[in-house]
Order: structure tokens, then sequence, then C-alpha cells
């Protein structure tokens, strides 16, 4: 009879719109007791926690946006198959038609519900041995299975071998690679991209040319004999210290910073970034400028064997850093620190000016010296990134 009598209860209870009326309703209808019992049986569960991502997904999500890029119309990939988004070719239960069209928080969601319920769990499956990996292995294998799809991992040498119990940072080194052409074609694009996902996978490897770099040359700004220039070609300076390691015998001497000037003002002044490219490209250096380079980048090119130009402010404390833009070259790092070359001497790094004119091989605090390269924060970094 009570299980009835609650049954009935919680029937009405539910019926009530407003809860405070509907429980002034039980009172006035049940026992204490089954008041307790009615409680205890319909009390609401809390919510359930949601779970927490796993942890490849962000760096998965991170590389396969920048490799794939986003396309909010539909379009035909270069194996001619209608994409949308950052390269879905399947959406509401369908094939992706010519004419679709998605917002970017669709495309996000998208991507992310394709990473979670099929490529994900799909190389965990073909490759059990990914579940004790770290969240970068795991995040470079599924970017891969999302560009070439889970049939190519299933049936490739590069998982037979890691089924078979070889190497995993040896086999994506040499398997990976393989997987560059479209159709005949080899595609530049995909050869970087597979060059990012082994490098995600097995981690940056420091080049032969060691860290710091060995046999960096140093010239000094400040004995420039191009008359007015001596106050203000750092940034030529540090180019042309680029210039003359990666292409030896291009610029020797002391002063060679001041040949590497004047082809310099061939193509505009020397504090333009653009003509800095074009001179660097006339010694047979490919390289561009960015505002928005990090930490990682610096040590991705030290690990490649390349020097990086930065620009930074000098004056001011490091907590303020102020106006006087200066550029020097990073040939190492640590974890604390980068290592340098700065064209116009030694900087108090953390108090601005400089103490000295000996700026070879010199080492500043990423504590101090990151505020005034970072300025506006994570990635807004000034750099020139060289080719190898």
């Amino acid at each position: 009879m009570a299980s009835i009598r609650l049954t009935d209860a919680a029937h009405h209870y539910r019926e009530l719109s407003h809860q405070i009326a509907a429980w002034n309703w039980l009172q006035e209808q049940l026992t204490a007791q089954e008041l307790e019992e009615f409680a205890e049986l319909y009390r609401a569960a809390p919510p359930p926690k949601p779970s927490a991502p796993p942890s490849w997904l962000a760096p998965a999500l991170k590389l396969i946006r920048h490799w794939e890029g986003c396309r909010l119309e539909a379009y035909r990939d270069l194996s001619n198959v209608p994409t949308v988004g950052y390269g879905t070719t399947r959406m509401q239960g369908r094939p992706v038609r010519m004419g679709d069209t998605i917002t970017q928080a669709q495309a996000e969601e998208l991507l992310t519900q394709d990473l979670l319920t099929l490529f994900g769990p799909g190389v965990l499956h073909l490759v059990p041995a990914a579940r004790g990996w770290s969240s970068n292995r795991v995040a470079a294998l599924v970017s891969f299975s999302y560009n070439v799809g889970l049939y190519s991992l299933e049936t490739s040498t590069l998982r037979k071998r890691l089924l078979a119990g070889d190497d995993p940072d040896t086999v994506v080194r040499e398997e990976l690679p393989k997987w560059r052409h479209a159709g005949e074609a080899v595609v530049a694009g995909l050869e970087r991209r597979r060059a990012a996902e082994v490098e995600l996978f097995c981690g940056p490897t420091i080049s032969a040319k060691g860290n710091p770099l060995k046999g960096v040359p140093y010239f000094s700004q400040r004995d420039s004999a191009v008359a007015g220039q001596a106050g203000r070609m750092c940034f030529s300076s540090s180019c042309a210290m680029l210039a003359a390691y990666m292409t030896p015998g291009a610029l020797t001497g002391p002063n060679a910073d001041d040949d590497y000037l004047r082809r310099v003002r061939q193509y505009g002044d020397t504090t333009e970034a653009p003509a800095q490219l074009k001179a660097l490209a006339s010694y047979g250096v490919r390289a561009t400028f960015t505002q928005s380079a990090d930490w990682a980048d610096i040590e991705r090119q030290i690990n490649r064997g390349i020097p990086v130009p930065c620009g930074f402010l000098h004056h001011g404390t490091s907590a303020a850093p102020s106006g006087g833009g200066h550029w020097l070259l990073v040939i190492g790092y640590t974890d604390s620190a980068i290592i340098a070359h700065d064209p116009f001497g030694e900087m108090r790094v953390a108090s601005g000016g400089y103490i000295g004119t000996k700026g070879a091989g010199l080492v500043y605090s990423r504590k101090h010296w990151g505020p005034r390269w970072l300025v506006e924060g994570p990635r807004s970094g000034w750099a020139i990134i060289a080719e190898p």
C-alpha cells in the first residue's frame, strides 16, 4: 500500500509545475515516514560530472587546425572529395555535398567530434600500444590518420612495424615521410605536415650543429665604416650573422656586416623587414618575418641548426620595457635562458641599457629578456625564421 501511495504521490508531484507548491501538497498527503521514503526514492541525483577530454585532444586539434585550414563552404580536396570545415567529409549522417555551408562553431564541433568518436578511438584500437604513449605521440598519429584515413593506417607498414614491436620513434621517422603524395605527385604541404607530425611524435631533434650552434660568426655594429649607420644597424648586423652562417663564404671578415648593409640598402631602409628578407634571399637564405613567434619557434630553429634574429625592446626595465627596438641573433637556448650574439654588446637585461661592447655568446635569462621580446604576451615575438 505504501508503495502505491508513493507512486501516486510521485505522479502528482511531477504534474505540479512549482516545486514548493508540490512539496507542500506532498506534506498534506503523506505521513512523516512516507515523506522520508519519498525523499529517498525521488531525490534528484547530482548531475554527472563532465569527463575531462583526453590529453591527446588539444595537441591533435592544434596540429590539424594548422594543416587543414578551415573553409566554411564545401570544396573539393586534393582527392576530389567534397569537404568542409577542417577537412570534414561527412556531416549529419551523410557525405558533404557541394553547396553545403557551416558556421565556424559548427566546424569546430565537427572536428572535435570526429576526433573524439572516430579517429582517436580508431588509433588506440589499431595500435594498442598507443594507450601507454604520451599525449603528443597519440596526437601525431591522430593527425596523420585524420589526413590519410584510418584504413590507410590499418593497412600501413607503419602499423605493421609498430605491432611487431619496432622502436616507435624509428618507425615514425622512417614511415610517416613516405605519405606525401596526392596521386603520383609529391605535395610540398604534405611533406611539411609529415615533418610536423614526426616532430610532435618524436620530440625536437637537436641538429648535429649543437646547442648553442657552433661556428656562428659575430659582427659588432659599433665598428661600422658606413657613415651614420653604426647606431642603427642592429637588424642588419643580426641578419648578416645569419647569412654568413647559412651560406659560408658569402660574407667574410670582421666588418662583413657592412657589405651586407650595403646590400640591404639596395632594397629599402635597414629597419624594414622586407628589405632584410630580400637581402637574405640574395645570399641564398629563404626566410619570413613574423610578429607572432614564441619560445617554441626559437627552440625549433636552433634544433634545426638555424640561428634566429629577434627584435625586442631594450630600454626601461624588463618589467616595463619601452621603445627603442633592438635586434640580436639567438644561437642557442637553455630551459631558463637564450644564448645570443648581441651586435651592440652586453645588455643589462633586467634594468636596461648596456654595460659592455663584447656581445658574443651572451646568456640572457628568459625571465628578463622574455618580457622584452614577448611584449604583447605569448606568440607576439618579432623574429626572422629562415628555412633550412
